[in-house]
């Protein structure tokens, strides 16, 4: 959920403070190369629906913006292992080594706003007992929305009694989606009274149905809105390391009446970090629901996962052991363009699935998305080296207040360029912020900029002064700045109390 919170205004004030020496020296350099690889992992069907094994590199075509681009890394995945190449024919690079185990990572979202509490502890139920499936490298985590708020029931793990444990204790959970269908169905029973009525009297069924419509449904397109929010969150936050990327997301498809686009913003983060999407319903919805919710998942490679007996694990199990592994090297301009993917087999009868496109995230998007992984799931401890400072909080109307951030930036992290006699730093700076009630906002992003005479001392920290507006509540603030030496984001914290209206 997201609600309003005022922009930042940002100071900066260049300061070294030493906080003990470090072992190294802040590194100047102007240029970087970024060799980042696009997996593209795609599963080939025959004429009969079987899956295609044995394909070479020859055998596919490989588009992005609708021009084919040349496969740099190829490998076939089999049972969870890379196939063994034949000897003497010419391959690309292989991503993995002949015979490796590729390991995989699922993240299981619990959308309780939608499922309905026995269907749901159907499904969990059989998966707890198919958690045997789980190969030696793959690992799991599950986290569960409520309609307003994530709670992270399990991180990374490949340990199966801690998940079934917790499987166990997600079944005790609210399941709210019973509410929501007995409205959704509530609403299809008056169509149908009302094309029963328009065949004898002449009715604008158009007109009538488009009123009921507004009359039922923005209560659940809200709610819909806000579990997209939530899956996209938990997309662009809880990335795995390498290997593949899935999600399983157990919702209800009935809600899909509400706006199928609302899950735009879902599919891109998929897309964006390489996750493929494989829905469950866990409300008992009907066959065109159903079938929206399996165009969905298409748009990232994936497929509904649907069975009489409950078995949707064992189905994304073996859908996710057994694809080819294409690889392609872009040139990366880090402008946050997305590109179209598209894979053509160019066998006769054979068809093709895989995700739809990637992304060119910037520098910043990335820090931003850095900034919502840690407000959501927290951040790893030894990236934590933001230093916060909060100032006293001035009111701006009754209820707005505007809070002084003293910001301290470890030199380490900072990439100097040359500029005139000195050196010049640039940072990108994303902060995030969640209330007590889980609504989540996004502060605007500033770029930090600082020059120096000289190359500054290790183990001292450049001060920023920085002013936000915020509203008149309890807030947890997340400060992320892109640490351009080691590559990744670091990040520093911050709780607000909100002032006392008189």
């Amino acid at each position: 959920m997201k609600r309003s919170i005022l922009g930042a205004g940002v100071a900066v004030l260049m300061a070294g403070v030493c906080l003990g020496a470090r072992a190294q020296e802040p590194q100047v350099f102007s240029d970087s190369i970024d060799v980042r690889v696009v997996n593209v992992e795609t599963v080939v069907t025959d004429k009969d629906g079987n899956l295609a094994r044995g394909l070479g590199a020859g055998d596919f075509r490989l588009l992005v913006d609708g021009r084919e681009v040349p496969i740099e890394f190829f490998s076939e995945i089999s049972e969870g292992a890379s196939a063994k190449v034949a000897e003497g024919s010419a391959q690309p690079a292989t991503p993995v080594a002949p015979g490796e185990v590729v390991g995989k990572s699922f993240l299981v979202f619990l959308d309780d706003s939608f499922s309905v509490a026995n269907v749901r502890d159907e499904v969990l139920t059989r998966l707890e007992k198919d958690l045997a499936l789980l190969g030696p490298k793959d690992e799991m985590a599950v986290v569960a929305f409520d309609g307003r708020k994530i709670d992270v029931l399990s991180p990374w793990t490949g340990d199966a009694a801690a998940l079934a444990a917790v499987f166990q204790l997600a079944r005790k959970r609210p399941a709210l989606g019973a509410r929501f269908l007995a409205q959704s169905r509530s609403l299809e029973g008056d169509y149908d009274l009302l094309y029963m009525a328009a065949e004898s009297a002449e009715i604008d069924v158009a007109q009538d149905r488009s009123y009921m419509d507004q009359r039922i449904s923005p209560e659940l397109r809200t709610q819909l809105g806000r579990t997209a929010t939530a899956a996209a969150g938990a997309l662009r936050g809880f990335v795995p390391g390498s290997g593949r990327r899935v999600m399983l997301m157990l919702s209800g498809a009935f809600s899909l009446s509400a706006g199928a686009h609302l899950f735009g913003p879902m599919i891109d983060a998929a897309n964006r970090i390489g996750y493929t999407i494989y829905p469950v319903d866990v409300a008992g919805s009907d066959i065109r629901a159903l079938s929206a919710l399996n165009v969905l998942a298409q748009k990232t490679g994936g497929r509904l996962a649907v069975s009489a007996k409950a078995e949707v694990f064992r189905q994304v199990a073996a859908d996710t052991s057994s694809y080819y592994w294409l690889g392609f090297t872009p040139a990366w301009k880090a402008d946050d363009r997305s590109h179209r993917v598209s894979v053509e087999v160019r066998k006769p009868g054979h068809q093709a699935r895989a995700r739809a496109g990637f992304s060119d995230l910037s520098k910043k998007t990335e820090t931003a998305m850095r900034a919502e992984s840690v407000l959501l799931f927290g951040g790893v401890e030894e990236e934590r080296r933001l230093l916060v400072f909060l100032g006293k909080p001035k009111m701006r109307g009754r209820r707005e207040m505007e809070v002084p951030v003293t910001l301290g930036v470890p030199v380490e992290a900072l990439a100097l360029s040359p500029k005139d006699k000195g050196y010049q730093a640039e940072a990108p700076l994303r902060v995030a912020a969640m209330d007590n009630e889980g609504g989540r906002s996004d502060l605007p992003g500033s770029q930090l900029r600082a020059t120096f005479k000289e190359v500054p001392k290790a183990g001292t920290y450049a001060r920023f002064q920085l002013s936000f507006k915020l509203r008149n509540a309890d807030q947890r603030l997340v400060f992320t700045v892109h640490d351009a030496i080691q590559g990744l984001a670091i990040w520093g914290e911050a709780n607000v109390q909100p002032k006392p209206v008189r």
